[in-house]
């Protein structure tokens, strides 16, 4: 791992959302006013046994709330897949219920998250400013049945969300993030919601037979997280 004195402006804690139910996410929560948090990172992740079902079943009875994971510090450069350094496979910290910063109580204290893969990995910029012309962009991933959209965050202001889908009829799972557009622009008010069932552009992107892109009806089931102020 790398000593923190390498690289002290992404040491830090950094607070992830925990989503899904097999398997198991993290998002992490980016800021652009802070150095140590402009990067949207998304990682399967699991738990040891007995915490993984407490875990679970906490998010079942809490279904339309919000589940936070604070961690010990870390550089958060070592969960980059392109960093060319040592990878973290881990951190330990607390699953809480509700966000961490506003009020969420603590249900699992010093538990370890094992690191199974980081499906995305992207540094913010926060010179760029956000153009509300560009088309909506989500990331889908998750497997059939479990499918889930990540907004692809871009430029200042933006904004983080995460939404539980489902495909129309049902179609396959993404172990890596697909990107998928909408038709709307890509501002926070115009963003997707419960309820919502629109036609997504998947762009699974480019091999030797040429492009590959299919379109598909999604319907969001729920809004999982919403922030903006974050991300101003």
């Amino acid at each position: 791992m790398h000593d923190h004195d390498d690289h002290p402006e992404t040491f830090n804690v950094h607070g992830m959302l925990l989503f899904g139910e097999d398997p198991l996410y993290f998002s992490h929560l980016p800021m652009f006013r802070h150095p140590a948090h402009r990067f949207q990172a998304l990682m399967e992740v699991d738990f040891r046994g007995d915490v993984r079902e407490a875990v679970r079943s906490d998010l079942k009875a809490a279904a339309d709330g919000v589940h936070t994971f604070v961690p010990e510090p870390f550089d958060i450069l070592e969960l980059d897949p392109a960093g060319g350094g040592p990878a973290r496979t881990s951190v330990k910290g607390t699953v809480v219920r509700g966000h961490f910063e506003r009020g969420g109580v603590p249900i699992a204290e010093d538990v370890t998250a094992r690191v199974v893969r980081v499906i995305h990995f992207e540094r913010l910029d926060p010179t760029l400013r956000h153009d509300e012309r560009r088309t909506l962009t989500y990331l889908c991933f998750g497997r059939p049945g479990g499918l889930h959209l990540a907004h692809e965050i871009t430029a200042r202001p933006d904004f983080d969300q995460v939404l539980a889908v489902r495909m129309v009829p049902p179609g396959e799972g993404f172990e890596r993030p697909v990107p998928v557009t909408f038709d709307r622009p890509d501002a926070s008010r115009r963003r997707l919601v419960a309820g919502d069932t629109m036609d997504g552009m998947f762009d699974l992107g480019v091999s030797r037979t040429g492009e590959h892109r299919f379109t598909a009806r999604v319907e969001v089931v729920r809004e999982i997280y919403m922030e903006t102020g974050d991300l101003d």
